[in-house]
């Protein structure tokens, strides 16, 4: 899957991935999705690059749906 924007959608909410950028260029972290509401910062999911959209968008909605305790 491509490492751009993603629009998530749940209960009506609409929900932005992009990835997440380093402000330094020497960094440990793994490559991750910045999730966010607006302007609301939600938290990261971590890059799977052999992950299809569709299967990015269904884990991002589990994900949501955990983090707020939608079952």
């Amino acid at each position: 899957m491509r490492s751009s924007r993603h629009l998530v959608e749940l209960d009506g909410e609409r929900y932005t991935a992009e990835p997440l950028k380093s402000s330094h260029r020497l960094t440990s972290l793994p490559p991750a999705w910045a999730v966010s509401r607006g302007r609301e910062f939600i938290g990261t999911l971590p890059i799977r690059s052999d992950e299809t959209t569709k299967e990015f968008e269904a884990r991002c909605i589990a994900w949501l749906r955990d983090l707020y305790g939608l079952h």
